[in-house]
């Protein structure tokens, strides 16, 4: 169906109520995600709003979460949307507008000089690109979805001497933070960041499995970690036993040892030894780990491509409005 441009649409904010058609609006627009997942989002305690259009259902979301450590100085925020095919031609911008203002507000609120938002679309969405870049986001980086797609033929772990894989100890959630934040320091765009809080109430749920989030342990500090999860959930809709290796992270002082490498094969066995059949991840196209070449080496493949895009929000001291700039 094509757009309507004249359609007459107010944006408004998410209720409960909407939940049943938000999921089919999502389903729609080619999202796997299952009703617990988007359950888990909207919980979340970084996310700052969902506003919707309302149409045949839903016609258009759009979502604005801080993202990070979230304690960061300059706030830094991710957002994501959807929109049917039936959505009005304005739907796009009055969404993103929405997100930004929604932004804006949380770095006034903090007092803070500026912030940046960031939001993901494919490769191949010349349409999204578009929309992004005439409301004056600019493309930064390529992410990767990338795929192992056998877990056969994983060589052994090892590590250096001194270094001992374990799996996570409930309790230790502090000191795993604390890990993962220095590991992830220089990551760019400083978005990789975990805040306790969620990390605490990630390792409550029913899905972690501490078997499979493994700790490298150099005597009584951590040295690294690769956290891996499996959604039950999500692969029956893939049909197919699919694990995700969610994060491999070496601190500065032991990077250069293999470890990254060693926790790599370890999580991918430990997937194996759960009956998962195949393993996907995400990684930035030109990590300055060299973390993407890694993975490559041990038997993943890209299977698909994102551009990042981003816009820094400054706010005047004094001023009323935040001006949009690009980044």
């Amino acid at each position: 169906m094509a757009s309507n441009a004249t359609t007459e649409f107010r944006v408004r904010t998410y209720q409960p109520s909407d939940f049943s058609a938000l999921y089919a609006l999502l389903s729609r627009s080619g999202r796997l995600m299952t009703q617990s997942g988007l359950r888990e989002h909207l919980e979340s305690p970084m996310l700052q709003a969902v506003y919707v259009i309302d149409g045949e259902g839903l016609s258009g979301v759009r979502d604005v979460r801080v993202t990070g450590r979230g304690d960061e100085a300059d706030p830094i925020f991710e957002s994501s949307g959807a929109l049917a095919e039936s959505a009005p031609t304005a739907a796009f911008d009055a969404l993103l507008e929405a997100a930004l203002a929604c932004a804006a507000d949380v770095v006034r609120n903090r007092g803070a000089s500026r912030g940046v938002l960031q939001t993901r679309c494919s490769v191949v969405d010349w349409k999204t690109q578009a929309d992004l870049e005439r409301n004056r986001l600019v493309r930064v980086r390529e992410l990767w979805t990338i795929v192992r797609p056998t877990l056969e033929d994983i060589p052994e772990p090892r590590v250096a001497s001194g270094i001992e894989l374990r799996p996570y100890r409930m309790g230790d959630e502090a000191a795993w933070v604390e890990a993962f934040n220095e590991a992830f320091a220089d990551h760019f765009g400083g978005w990789m960041g975990m805040p306790l809080p969620v990390w605490h109430r990630y390792v409550a749920s029913a899905v972690f499995k501490p078997d499979i989030s493994l700790v490298a342990w150099d005597g009584e500090r951590i040295a690294g970690f690769g956290h891996f999860r499996i959604d039950d959930e999500l692969n029956q809709l893939r049909k197919q036993q699919v694990g995700t290796m969610r994060y491999i992270g070496v601190r500065p002082a032991w990077r250069r040892l293999g470890l990254a490498r060693a926790l790599t094969r370890a999580g991918l066995l430990g997937l194996r030894r759960h009956g998962m059949q195949a393993c996907v991840s995400g990684v930035d196209g030109t990590n300055v780990t060299g973390a993407h070449l890694l993975y490559l080496q041990e038997g993943f493949e890209v299977s698909d491509r994102e551009y990042l895009y981003r816009m820094t929000l400054t706010n005047p001291p004094g001023g009323t409005h935040v001006e949009l700039l690009p980044r």
